[in-house]
């Protein structure tokens, strides 16, 4: 089986237990702030950050942190307002990989596109090749309210940053 089949693998979060921060909460994220890996994404763009609460069903984790920028930055001056997530869905982590302590931050690189869905989802940095394909595959079932410039939908790219860490060591 490949990483995200089954229903073993992902857990649906339901929307009603989940919080996300409100539209047009997220952050300008200064050059002198910014990651070795927001650089080679984002280049010169101005690009902003913002965190997405999880329910962590399957892991202690905590956060999601998105920093995003306009995709194809085009002509008109305005801020780009966040998109929203409506469809979540926490990776699996397996026992077996907490039972052996296979912990760490999965960083994820994606499109999200006008219409909010989730497409070229790759990892930037892994922890563990299992680890990795499930964030990747639960990324990829995400659902957004698309991001916005000047009131039209737009599509950005994003850095998505997942921490993997055990309830409790084994």
């Amino acid at each position: 089986k490949h990483p995200g089949e089954g229903p073993q693998l992902l857990a649906d979060a339901s929307p009603s237990r989940l919080s996300s921060m409100p539209r047009g909460s997220a952050v300008e994220v200064p050059n002198v702030h910014a990651t070795d890996i927001d650089k080679q994404v984002f280049g010169d763009k101005k690009f902003y950050s913002m965190q997405l609460n999880m329910p962590n069903l399957n892991s202690a984790g905590g956060s999601w942190v998105i920093r995003f920028a306009e995709l194809n930055s085009g002509p008109g001056a305005g801020d780009l307002s966040a998109p929203v997530a409506v469809q979540k869905v926490d990776p699996a982590y397996p026992i077996e990989l907490m039972r052996r302590n296979v912990e760490g931050t999965v960083t994820l690189y994606a499109v999200i596109g006008g219409d909010g869905s989730v497409e070229n989802v790759r990892v930037l940095r892994g922890v563990d090749d299992q680890l990795d394909g499930f964030a990747r595959a639960a990324l990829a079932r995400w659902h957004f309210r698309p991001a916005t410039k000047n009131g039209t939908p737009v599509a950005i790219e994003a850095v998505v940053i997942i921490p993997f860490r055990p309830f409790r060591k084994f």
